[in-house]
């Protein structure tokens, strides 16, 4: 007999999930409005953040704050720095707000921006630095917070995969000027698509708000002051995302726990290593990274036994719009990544008996 399909990540909908979203359905409200602001709201709370604002996607909320910082300032002509391990939304954000990527290599453990490889590449361009939370984890926002202030330069984090991860009492995603999330369908809690941008700068807030908006503050404005975008989220969106949210903390016990179990139960295999995890100081693990040179080989082996496994983003600079900034040798650790990580199976669609299974193959 075929043993059971296991994929690599699935979301997961119960009753209440199902019910919330009915509900929007039922009241015929389901463009931006009530639920949107109602969401807003909890996420703020939930962060400890002045304001809160929903959108379409991360790639979108990346896009707003980069814009925003970019006509703030008055700078037409600038670069943004971006880690050269990352999902591509962190570069073409920077693109299609018309800035220049400028890519800096990561450290070879955690596959976080290299703090050393930040201060080689800050140019008189430099408005922003992009930072990446890979998976729940997290730079020295100290350190990079000293490189910021001293070039005047703002910290954008990418927090599209650390939602409820901390470094003690503070959530990822309020270190810089602005937090980007997702809310995409492989994340901790989701809505298929959608993410929101968070800050505590008021000015920030009004230009993302109004540019995400076809450049007004709320819908109830019909002269449009700026020209802006069509990036808003939807009452169906928010509904499905205010259920979700009261699971955050189960979300994160589980996640947590199955990273745990895994550890536990590979600790033998000499060839696997795990990044060290900060677990007791906030980190939340999205998914199950490894380090394993015979990648190719165990992603073959895994699939004959079905069990579905999914290979690190590649770095950056080896996608063709971004081949021009370098070359492997030129980013090493995350040219290192880009060959050896692999993301194993994880999320509320398994069980410990799942786990034990793939870790027994």
């Amino acid at each position: 007999m075929e043993s059971k399909r296991i994929n690599w990540n699935e979301p997961r909908f119960d009753q209440e999930d199902i019910n919330s979203v009915t509900e929007v359905l039922k009241n015929n409200y389901v463009n931006e409005g009530p639920k949107t602001k109602e969401l807003e709201e909890a996420l703020k709370k939930y962060l400890g953040v002045k304001h809160v604002t929903m959108t379409s996607n991360c790639t979108a909320s990346l896009f707003l704050a980069i814009k925003a910082d970019s006509i703030i300032k008055g700078i037409l002509d600038f670069e943004v720095i971006v880690p050269d391990m990352t999902m591509i939304a962190s570069a073409t954000s920077v693109g299609w707000a018309g800035g220049k990527v400028i890519l800096a290599d990561v450290d070879k453990e955690t596959g976080l921006i290299s703090i050393k490889d930040i201060k080689n590449k800050v140019t008189k361009k430099t408005i922003a630095i992009v930072c990446v939370d890979v998976l729940g984890r997290y730079p020295d926002y100290n350190e990079i917070k000293k490189i910021a202030y001293e070039k005047n330069i703002s910290i954008i984090e990418d927090a599209a995969g650390a939602l409820g991860s901390k470094d003690g009492d503070k959530f990822l995603g309020t270190f810089g000027k602005v937090g980007c999330y997702s809310l995409q369908s492989n994340k901790i809690i989701t809505c298929g698509q959608g993410g929101f941008v968070s800050t505590d700068d008021d000015r920030y807030h009004e230009v993302m708000r109004r540019l995400r908006d076809f450049g007004r503050f709320s819908n109830k404005e019909f002269i449009h002051e700026k020209e802006g975008y069509n990036l808003k989220f939807s009452d169906l969106a928010a509904a499905l995302t205010l259920s979700q949210l009261k699971k955050i903390e189960s979300r994160k016990s589980l996640l947590i726990h199955q990273r745990n179990l895994y550890e536990k139960e590979l600790s033998s295999v000499k060839e696997i290593r795990f990044p060290k995890a900060n677990i007791i100081k906030g980190e939340v693990p999205l998914w199950i990274d490894i380090h394993i040179k015979n990648r190719v080989d165990l992603v073959a082996c895994l699939k004959l036994h079905n069990i579905f496994s999914r290979d690190c983003w590649p770095a950056i600079h080896r996608n063709p719009p971004y081949s021009y900034l370098g070359k492997d040798e030129d980013f090493p650790n995350a040219s290192y990544l880009a060959d050896n990580c692999l993301w194993l199976p994880n999320g509320p669609h398994l069980s410990d008996e799942d786990i034990l299974h793939i870790c027994e193959k």
